[in-house]
């Protein structure tokens, strides 16, 4: 039987594909010719730009770069308590302000305690020469400011005030004194007042008063959304206005601004956690954040001081430092910080100038009892202690024993001596020391001036070793102490720089009799020290 041959499907597929390959292209072209212009510049939408940013804390300032600061240093064991802050020259608010702060710290101790503070010195050694803020202390953690031997109370435990430098610029400087106390283990306070002065007019303002009133409620939204985003929300729900605690929250914020460059750095406190976090589940801030607000969204919240300092810090301004007073013109407490006052009898004389400029190079000040028999010869040195703020007084005309003179010839020592000095200084002295100590009442009578006396000896004029020399005139001395040397030796002048290095190094400030008396020597009287 003849069959034929079958036919397989495969053997269609060509002629099939050539039949329907002109219907996919056609297709094709039509979709093409049916797209949309592509806009080659197009971009998703964009997150709305934050107004204000969570930032980095401004780094303080080296007080090392700010002219005509006056430190001051306090380390009392039996209270408790350290203390080292930054002042400016004379008596102004800000002193005040910072002052009234570590008095707070101190009371708070003596509270704590039942011990009365008094200025307190340490043995040699102590390292307390050393006294200007140290630059980020009081960004350090508590219990590592409390531990810190150069800024905490002795054995960690106690109270310790820090200060930092925050701003200098154009007439304006900014201060953060920070006071923690407790110990390492436990710390039972923590707290930090921002100070700002203008040099020009004095006004001193703690950094809350930057602001205006509106500004905590007007930046409530913009530091809750940063610190949202900060945490790694999108969300775009709107910020609920704030209620009484959380506006207590931001005025805690600005009170710890800090201008920097082109924005203020506001601290926000820990423990923040308003309702948009807590619904996002975001915990409550564990450390301070700090969150810049540019200038441009401060400004219409800013007060004039507020707006002028911000300028000045945006404007990068060099800083207008006040003029320096010398120290034995300067102000100091000697009820908070322990003095000594070096006296120097018998010059001027060739030693007289070298003393000077070691004073001078600590910013140290002492009383000379001239004699007026040196007055004129020695005019040009006695002008210069005048200028570098150093007391001048009287010492008698050529160095008698006064009690063992007439009425007359007392007077005449100490009347022609006093206007001696006057011709030279413009100034006459308002206090004399009798020639070897020697006087009686009826001297202080004919007088009418307090006589000094001193409670040190050095016994400069047996011409010791100059270590022995040193060894007595740093170890002996006590807060009020009145130390007596003379500037016509020359171990006294070689010994002048470690004695003034030693004093300082135990806790001393270099004070002139005035000082050690308050500005308010005793109208009469014989007096051995200011204590």
């Amino acid at each position: 039987m003849n069959r034929r041959p079958r036919r397989h499907k495969a053997s269609q597929g060509p002629r099939d594909r050539r039949r329907t390959l002109p219907v996919v292209l056609i297709g094709a072209l039509a979709l093409v010719a049916c797209a949309p212009a592509t806009d080659a510049a197009w971009r998703p939408a964009a997150f709305p730009a934050a107004r204000v940013a969570v930032t980095e804390f401004p780094a303080a300032i080296d007080p090392a770069t700010v002219p005509a600061l006056r430190p001051m240093r306090i380390r009392n064991d039996e209270v408790g308590v350290q203390a080292r802050v930054a002042l400016l020259p004379g008596r102004t608010p800000l002193n005040d302000r910072v002052v009234g702060a570590v008095r707070e710290a101190i009371g708070a101790r003596e509270a704590a305690t039942g011990v009365a503070y008094a200025p307190q010195v340490q043995s040699r050694g102590a390292g307390l020469g050393e006294r200007m803020c140290i630059a980020g202390s009081t960004r350090l953690p508590a219990a590592e400011l409390l531990t810190d031997p150069r800024l905490g109370p002795a054995n960690g435990s106690g109270t310790a005030v820090a200060c930092d430098i925050v701003a200098a610029a154009g007439p304006y400087l900014g201060v953060r004194v920070r006071t923690v106390s407790g110990d390492a283990t436990a710390i039972g306070g923590d707290t930090s007042i921002t100070l700002y002065t203008d040099l020009r007019s004095g006004e001193t303002v703690s950094a809350d008063a930057l602001w205006t009133s509106e500004a905590g409620p007007a930046l409530w939204g913009d530091i809750v959304e940063a610190l949202r985003r900060d945490a790694g929300a999108l969300s775009l729900a709107p910020v609920q206005p704030p209620d009484e605690a959380g506006l207590a929250v931001i005025g805690a914020a600005l009170a710890r601004s800090v201008p920097a460059g082109d924005a203020v750095v506001v601290e926000v406190p820990a423990g923040f956690s308003p309702l948009e976090l807590q619904a996002l589940g975001i915990a409550a801030t564990t450390e301070p954040m700090p969150v810049a607000v540019p200038v441009e969204v401060a400004t219409p919240y800013l007060t004039p001081f507020g707006a002028g300092l911000v300028g000045a810090v945006a404007s990068a301004l060099p800083y207008e430092a006040p003029a320096i007073i010398p120290a034995g013109a300067d102000a100091i407490d000697c009820e908070l910080v322990p003095c000594v006052a070096l006296t120097y009898d018998d010059g001027p004389s060739e030693y007289t100038s070298g003393i000077l400029h070691e004073l001078g190079a600590r910013g140290a000040a002492a009383t000379f009892y001239v004699l007026g028999e040196k007055a004129r010869g020695w005019a040009d040195t006695l002008r210069r202690m005048r200028d570098e703020g150093h007391e001048i007084a009287n010492h008698s005309w050529n160095h008698p024993s006064l009690p063992s003179l007439t009425d007359e010839q007392v007077a005449a020592q100490l009347r022609d001596t006093s206007a001696a000095i006057q011709n030279v200084v413009g100034t006459r002295p308002t206090n004399f020391r009798p020639p070897y100590g020697e006087y009686n009442q009826n001297v202080l009578r004919i007088a009418g001036l307090p006589a000094i006396l001193w409670d040190v000896d050095t016994f400069d004029y047996q011409r010791p070793e100059v270590d022995t020399l040193i060894s007595r005139a740093v170890d002996a001395p006590r807060p009020g102490s009145i130390v007596l040397m003379h500037d016509i030796h020359p171990g006294t002048a070689a010994a002048a720089a470690a004695t003034y290095d030693g004093l300082l190094d135990r806790g001393f400030s270099l004070v002139t009799v005035t000082q050690i008396f308050e500005g308010d020597v005793p109208a009469s009287g014989a007096w051995t020290s200011g204590r």
